[in-house]
This record gives structure tokens, C-alpha cells and sequence, in this order.
């Protein structure tokens, strides 16, 4: 047996096309989607990157590992916790990662037998899809006729869009992006917060008078689209080694994306509303798995049982997440009620969803200069949680609330609630924008863009 959970970072649920995109992005995983489970509702419970993943190995949320934000000290996370991994690897299963994530946090790394970081040299999140596929493929062709568990964590689509090669950029973008006559860049020039989002390296066009904002959303598919095709590579690799019908793939995504200004944000992911919190997975075993698509909620603190189960391994009471299995094998089609989504980086926010309505809570707005403290959204009429209803439907705006509360004080169980924490600290969801003021108040900026080196030292630096 072999599993193989791969993330595709920062890809948004709706722009994959075997979620329906119009744009056919992904034509390698829309083969696999076809003879697999393709979970349509699973929503993120930690964003960003740091708090996902640590979430994902952990099988906890960060409400209660702590880890709710980047920058975190090593500490928070116990040497002798047993991540999934660690549960593995003291099982006899051959552990493997091929990720960078290592160099912002030791505990990434943790349980794994074999941990390959790719292009040491470069920037972690500047590493491409050659860079992991080149010591990915000798390890998947040196350990095919093996039990094992891979980890392989792909940057693209990730900022910045202009890394592949134009030949991706062409299959989704014709036309003149600095034609003067458009103006769908005008809301982004109007912000206060404008000179941030041009300036990270995203879409450096912006500095050069670009005008269509179509032109960074087909760059960020050409980005989708060249994952695709690099990971078909790793795919033909496990066909040729007679592996691949021993493999169950798990596909999916760390969080979304905000692309056209979805609540005041371009080209980044500061928030948890729907653009960000909704991702793409599903899990393809042909023969073990059914064909189908599932619309109930679930969460990535639910791979990690999912994937102990497929070795025959329990999980320990620990882990918040619930094992898919039942699902995949056809025997149900109900998973959780709810899902709660944690952002504590750029903002310190929560969403809480159900079948019908999202409700949000913003705890400080940090790079969010619109945010309310609360806001009701109905996710029937409004998937794109665009339009706040809190006072049209404040019957059920109180009923949510109430619920929600009760979900904190049952998780954190007594204990301080560590995003309020942070929010009130200001250490982590209005850090990022106060350096950004101080950078801008100090004259650094001498009349030129922010460099990517200026915008790592308001971001969080590895460790």
C-alpha cells in the first residue's frame, strides 16, 4: 500500500476544472477526479500556510495546538507529539516529504524517515515543480515495490504568478493587458492599501501600468495548469515502476486565493471568507474508492485519519478529524454539520459555516480595512459571501452566534483562546500591516516598489 497526499499550495476550489472552471486548468487531476471521491465542501480550518499544514499532520486545529498564525516559536509544537507521520513511521511505514516547509518549522519535518528539501538555494516558496519533481521521481522510482506515505507539496500556484514558462500564460490570455481604455483595475488603485498589494513581486505588471486584471488571474491558471502537468510526470513515473494501482492519491490545496478584489483583496489571501477558506480534494484508489461527488462538509484535520486507517492504523483520540473511509467506500454520505475556518495571520478572523449560512468574526481586521465585527452571509444566495445579511435575517444571525460561541468555549476548554490572543497582541493580524506602515512612514521606499527582500521582512521570515 501506498499513499501519496499532495498539495497544490494556495489553489483555489473553483478554479480547478473538475469543480467546473471553464477554463480547463487541470486535464491530468481531472482524469483522476473521474474515478474518484471529490469532496465539493471542503473548507480549509487554519489559514495560511504555517497554520494548514500544522493542522493537516497534526490532526488538531490551531485553536488547539496554538499554532494560528506564521512566525510561531519552534516550542509550540512538542518534539515528542506524534503527527501522523511519526504515528506511521513507528509502524514501519517509510515516511517521505519532498517540501521546503522545513525551513520556516522544525516540527514539519517531524516523523518523517525521509525529508528532501528541494533547490536548498533559492527562496522556499520561489522552488518549482522541476525543482520537486527532480528528487521526487528517484525516490517514488527507488521505493515503488515499498509500503509508503509521500508528501509532495508543489508552490505553484503561489505568488508570484510570472514564474512558468509563457507557454502556460497563452492557453488562458490574448489580448492587450495595458490597454489604457480598461479600468478594472481602478478599485485596486483607489485603496489605501494599493502600494502593498503591487508591490510583493504577486503581479509585478502592476508597477508597469497594467490595466487588465484578467491578465494575473490566467497567469495564476497558467500556474494551476503547469502543477497539472508536472505532477502527471510523478504519475507516469508510478505507472512505469507497476505502482500505481497500488496507490491511493489524496489531492489538494493548503487555501484559496482572493483574485479581483473579493472584500478589498488582490492576489493574496488575508481572510476567511469563501475565496480563501474553500478548497479543492479528492482521493482516488480505483477499486477501493468510489466514483462520486460528495457535497458534505469536511476538513484537512480529517486526512490524517483518513490516511492512518488506509495502513490499518488507529488514530489517537487527539486528532479533531474524523476518518473519510465511510465515505469513500460508499457507506455514508454525511460527515460534519459544520466547519470552522481560522485566519490569524493577515487578519485574526473566523468563519463558521453551515449547509445554509457563513458567519464571520473579525477579532482585528489587520490588512481587512472593511471588516465588521460580525457579518451573516447566506451561502444558498450568495456563494461568494459578497453581501452581509446580518440584519435582514437577525434571528438566525443570533442562533449562529450563539452556536459558535459555545464551539470556542468548548474548544479551547478553559483556556485562553489563542487567536483572541494574538488579535489583542497585535503579534500576529495587525503585525504584517503595521510593519508596512512603519516601512512606508521610514521613507524606505525612496519612491521605488517594494522589493521581494522588503516584503519578506514584513512577512514572516523562515526560521
Amino acid at each position: 500500500m501506498k499513499v501519496l497526499l499532495v498539495f497544490f499550495d494556495t489553489m483555489r476550489y473553483d478554479h480547478a476544472s473538475f469543480n467546473g472552471y471553464s477554463r480547463r486548468t487541470t486535464p491530468v487531476l481531472d482524469d483522476l477526479a473521474r474515478e474518484a471521491t471529490v469532496f465539493t465542501n471542503c473548507y480549509a480550518t487554519d489559514v495560511p500556510t504555517q497554520p494548514c499544514y500544522t493542522a493537516t499532520f497534526t490532526g488538531q486545529r490551531g485553536i488547539q495546538t496554538g499554532v494560528v498564525t506564521h512566525g510561531q516559536p519552534e516550542e509550540i509544537i512538542p518534539s515528542h507529539l506524534d503527527t501522523f507521520p511519526a504515528i506511521l513511521a513507528k509502524e514501519g511505514i517509510l515516511t517521505g516529504a519532498v517540501s521546503t516547509l522545513y525551513r520556516f518549522r522544525r516540527w514539519f519535518a517531524q516523523g518523517f524517515v525521509h525529508y528532501i528539501q528541494p533547490n536548498i538555494g533559492v527562496w522556499l516558496q520561489h522552488v518549482s515543480c522541476e525543482d520537486v519533481n527532480k528528487e521526487a521521481i528517484p525516490w517514488l522510482k527507488a521505493h515503488a515495490h515499498e509500503d509508503f506515505f509521500l508528501f509532495l507539496h508543489y508552490w505553484d500556484p503561489h505568488t508570484p504568478y510570472n514564474l512558468v514558462p509563457k507557454r502556460y500564460l497563452e492557453k488562458f490570455y490574448s489580448g492587450d493587458p495595458y490597454d489604457p481604455s480598461n479600468k478594472s483595475f481602478n478599485d485596486l488603485r483607489s485603496r489605501p492599501l494599493m502600494y502593498f498589494f503591487i508591490s510583493g513581486g504577486a503581479v509585478p505588471e502592476l508597477r508597469e501600468g497594467l490595466t487588465d486584471i484578467e491578465y494575473p488571474v490566467a497567469q495564476y491558471d497558467a500556474e494551476i495548469n503547469y502543477a497539472d502537468e508536472h505532477f502527471g510526470y510523478v504519475l507516469e513515473t508510478l505507472e512505469k515502476e507497476k505502482a500505481l494501482d497500488d496507490t491511493i492519491i489524496i489531492f489538494t490545496a493548503d487555501h484559496g486565493e482572493a483574485l479581483r478584489g473579493e472584500h478589498g483583496v488582490y492576489f493574496d489571501h488575508m481572510d476567511a471568507y469563501e475565496q480563501v477558506a474553500h478548497v479543492p480534494l479528492f482521493i482516488w484508489a480505483p477499486g477501493r474508492v468510489k466514483a462520486q461527488r460528495v457535497s458534505s462538509f469536511v476538513q484537512h484535520t480529517d486526512l490524517a485519519p483518513t490516511i492512518l486507517e488506509a495502513f490499518g492504523v488507529k488514530h489517537p483520540e487527539s486528532f479533531e478529524g474524523k476518518s473519510l473511509w465511510p465515505i469513500l467506500r460508499g457507506e455514508s454520505s454525511k460527515h460534519r454539520e459544520f466547519v470552522v475556518t481560522n485566519q490569524g495571520l493577515w487578519s485574526a478572523q473566523r468563519a463558521y459555516r453551515t449547509e445554509e449560512w457563513t458567519l464571520v468574526r473579525t477579532y482585528a481586521q489587520g490588512m481587512l480595512l472593511d471588516a465588521p465585527d460580525w457579518e451573516l452571509f447566506n451561502r444558498r444566495e450568495d456563494p461568494a459571501e459578497s453581501r452581509d445579511v446580518s440584519t435582514q435575517y437577525r434571528d438566525v444571525f443570533e442562533e449562529l452566534k450563539t452556536r459558535y460561541l459555545e464551539w470556542v468555549d468548548k474548544e479551547v476548554g478553559g483556556k485562553p483562546d489563542p487567536l483572541r490572543e494574538e488579535a489583542a497582541r497585535s503579534s500576529a493580524a495587525n503585525s504584517v500591516k503595521r510593519r508596512f506602515e512603519e516601512w512606508l512612514a521610514a521613507g524606505k521606499s525612496g519612491g521605488r516598489a517594494m522589493t521581494p527582500k522588503d516584503r519578506g521582512d514584513i512577512d514572516d521570515k523562515p526560521a
